[in-house]
């Protein structure tokens, strides 16, 4: 096994979620809490990046406060999740330096393949990275997650990786296999089934940029048009 997903694995148990402090069922299952900490203590991790705020946001800004000229920026389509993550961190007074952006979701083309993912201002995640680990946690509002890695890989260290929230869920490994087609062996995918919901592990081992497959580029259209609609009618804010 990867050496510190080894480590972050035995040392996982140590780390104290508290029940005070965890929200509950829309937060990061309380394993995969333990894990994330675990893993970003043992890469030492001094850059991170999210999307999804919540939880998770006060585990990584704990970790990355331990290193010098650390930054955490968290991304997040739902201002409500945005400001409720921003007050757990001030209020557990953590030195971490976080950022907080709500980005509303849009579709967006990525070579064929049209998805769903926060609309973000062009070059804003490469020019602050790179980053040592991303986290992508289980979106809020249904949205299909395909893309996130897309937004997120380029911006990645080469040595740094990816955490993948919700993994056992049904339909991820259509994402998997869209993943590894476009990213090839310039990544390197471990599943981590028996943790939370399961955890897929992405490491970058190369800096080459995403060929995004044909296969898949309609289903994954139709869902990304179906998602999108679905949170026009429930969610006003984000036309």
């Amino acid at each position: 096994m990867n050496p510190y997903i080894a480590a972050a694995v035995a040392e996982m148990d140590k780390i104290n979620v508290s029940r005070m402090e965890h929200p509950g069922p829309w937060a990061l299952d309380p394993a995969s809490c333990r894990f994330v900490a675990a893993f970003a203590r043992a890469l030492k991790v001094r850059r991170a990046l999210e999307f999804g705020s919540g939880f998770s946001t006060l585990v990584l800004a704990r970790e990355t406060a331990a290193q010098e000229d650390n930054y955490l920026l968290s991304i997040d389509s739902s201002p409500r999740y945005s400001t409720m993550a921003r007050e757990a961190v001030e209020t557990s007074g953590c030195p971490a330096k976080v950022e907080f952006r709500v980005a509303p979701l849009r579709p967006r083309f990525y070579g064929p393949r049209l998805l769903l993912t926060p609309a973000l201002p062009k070059g804003l995640l490469g020019a602050l990275g790179p980053f040592d680990l991303a986290l992508i946690d289980a979106p809020h509002e249904g949205w299909d997650p395909e893309a996130a890695l897309y937004d997120i890989f380029p911006a990645m260290a080469v040595g740094g990786y990816a955490v993948v929230d919700d993994a056992n869920l049904p339909g991820r490994e259509a994402h998997w296999d869209a993943w590894r087609a476009a990213l090839g062996e310039a990544a390197d995918f471990i599943h981590l089934e028996g943790i939370g919901n399961g955890l897929l592990v992405i490491e970058k081992l190369e800096d080459d940029p995403p060929r995004y497959p044909f296969k898949g580029a309609l289903g994954a259209a139709g869902r990304a048009l179906r998602d999108y609609a679905r949170l026009l009618s429930v969610n006003p804010e984000n036309r």
